[in-house]
């Protein structure tokens, strides 16, 4: 389940929610070479469907470009981005998934009730997915400090060849926004 949520991270870095504001986050060390300065956090909660079970995961993007949120509100993208993507969610009794109750640990790359992925990617000039800026993390965590209207917290993660990432986050989730797929050719690139 943890992959399949992973790999809609990047197809989906703002859906409908509450709250408003800018959101800020930290950015400390590389993947792949590339690092991310960070402009802009803003977070949403993700629906998708896993062998059949419905569920719901948040997803907070860290991001290079500032303003993230009226731009994917507005149908519209930022060209040469680039995205750290954190989701977790947990697990219920039904096996299905939902955003994190409280705030906590989420653990990347084990199976737990509470789970976590994080996926970084970039676009380039075009706002295409730059094919070979993706990363999925193999393992880490991402940590709680609040849930809800405005996720905030940090996370330790390392990503495939040892890449070690670490950081923190303050992402008001994002009113207004359609389900979008940035780096999809489906929003206007700006």
């Amino acid at each position: 389940m943890r992959l399949l949520i992973a790999g809609a991270l990047v197809g989906c870095l703002s859906c409908g929610g509450g709250g408003s504001g800018g959101g800020s986050g930290t950015f400390s060390g590389s993947v792949g070479g590339r690092s991310l300065v960070p402009r802009d956090a803003t977070a949403a909660t993700l629906s998708f469907g896993a062998n059949g079970v419905p569920g719901r995961a948040a997803v907070m993007a860290i991001t290079s470009a500032a303003g993230i949120c009226p731009l994917l509100a507005g149908g519209k993208e930022p060209a040469n981005t680039q995205y750290l993507v954190l989701t977790a969610f947990q697990l219920q009794p039904d096996y299905s998934a939902a955003p994190p109750p409280k705030p906590g640990t989420y653990t990347v790359g084990a199976l737990a009730i509470e789970s976590a992925a994080a996926v970084f990617a970039a676009t380039d000039a075009s706002c295409h997915l730059e094919p070979t800026s993706g990363a999925v993390a193999t393992s880490g965590a991402t940590t709680f400090t609040s849930v809800g209207n405005r996720y905030t917290g940090s996370y330790d993660l390392t990503f495939g060849f040892g890449d070690h990432v670490t950081g923190t986050f303050d992402a008001p989730v994002c009113a207004g926004a359609a389900t979008i797929g940035a780096g999809s050719g489906s929003l206007a690139c700006q």
